[in-house]
């Protein structure tokens, strides 16, 4: 039996898994706050107490770097090792790899009604480097790389904590106003779930819009990105409106520059938690807009293809077939 673990800043998702060829069948699942343990390990003792499976191999993806076996989170407080985990938890095979890992390594598996075509681009039948690209709590990034043997190797990346570049003067406006704020200002500090946030008071501060008392009330009680959303893409509050432009286009401009960066021609994988939600506004024109805006080499992100990942359980997923071997 097969352990698969998607752990994140805010929630973490375990479920047991057993394989019929590439089919993963789901045995158990359950989701938890991961601020409400003080480790992985914890959750996982927790999750399999008297259940009496015989877990065999397990993978968990982690927000954040895994160095030798070991991770501190960016997004959690947690610091875990794969030793420590195998030892508490009796688990023989047991291994950390970066979220964005985990949820490149589902990629090829994802069936048609897992996706949304954004851009179709020119699609190359699968074939070329593949770009993920996740905003959530954090903003995560990786790539998929493809072998002679139909197979892909996934290379992990740290890429969404490079430096932010603006390109327009309401976006220098905000690296100004963020700089002061927080000393360095990376891609991840903008598009994500906390980016949303300090897209929020940039605007909100420097009178760039007024916000609705319906919105101020609503962050008082619920969580500032999900309002920011919702009230945007219903269009009932001007500020919201901007800031979740704002987030969408500097999301399109990362997501070409991934394409640049690798030739990403196989195409750009749109997961995590926030793009589902604002699918609509993905398809509005200011993502692909800021995506293809690539000067001289903007031909070779036009024929990119863009697709959103609707399979919420795609990170849990990869790490099942992580630890089945089959990636």
């Amino acid at each position: 039996m097969i352990l698969a673990c998607d752990a994140g800043g805010t929630k973490t998702v375990l479920s047991v898994f057993t394989l019929e060829g590439k089919k993963l069948i789901a045995h158990k699942s359950e989701r938890y706050n991961s601020n409400e343990f003080d480790s992985l390990e914890d959750i996982i003792i927790h999750f399999l107490k008297d259940t009496g499976y015989n877990i065999e191999t397990g993978c968990a993806g982690v927000p954040g770097p895994v160095v030798d076996g070991k991770s501190s989170s960016t997004n959690l407080t947690w610091a875990m090792d794969e030793e420590v985990i195998r030892e508490k938890t009796g688990i023989p095979n047991f291994k950390l790899v970066n979220d964005l890992y985990a949820l490149a390594s589902a990629v090829p598996f994802l069936a048609e009604e897992d996706i949304l075509t954004v851009y179709p681009g020119s699609p190359t039948n699968g074939y070329g480097v593949k770009a993920i690209l996740a905003p959530g709590t954090g903003l995560g990034q990786g790539f998929l790389v493809p072998l002679e043997n139909g197979k892909f190797k996934v290379i992990p990346s740290e890429g969404s904590h490079a430096d932010f570049a603006p390109i327009d003067d309401l976006q220098i406006e905000m690296l100004k106003f963020m700089t002061a704020e927080y000393g360095r200002v990376s891609i991840e500090r903008i598009s994500s779930g906390l980016g949303l946030r300090g897209i929020f008071k940039f605007l909100y501060e420097t009178k760039t819009a007024t916000p609705t008392p319906e919105l101020l009330e609503a962050i008082e009680t619920e969580d500032t990105a999900a309002m920011i959303s919702k009230f945007a893409l219903e269009g009932k509050d001007e500020l919201a409106v901007l800031a979740l432009d704002l987030f969408t286009r500097v999301l399109g401009q990362q997501a070409g520059n991934l394409v640049l960066t690798l030739m990403a021609q196989g195409g750009v994988y749109l997961g995590g938690g926030i793009p589902p939600k604002i699918a609509d506004k993905l398809l509005d024109g200011s993502f692909l807009e800021a995506y293809k805006a690539k000067g001289r080499l903007s031909y070779i992100v036009e024929n990119t293809p863009v697709y959103l990942i609707k399979d919420s359980s795609a990170g849990l997923h990869g790490s099942a077939y992580i630890a089945a071997g089959l990636i």
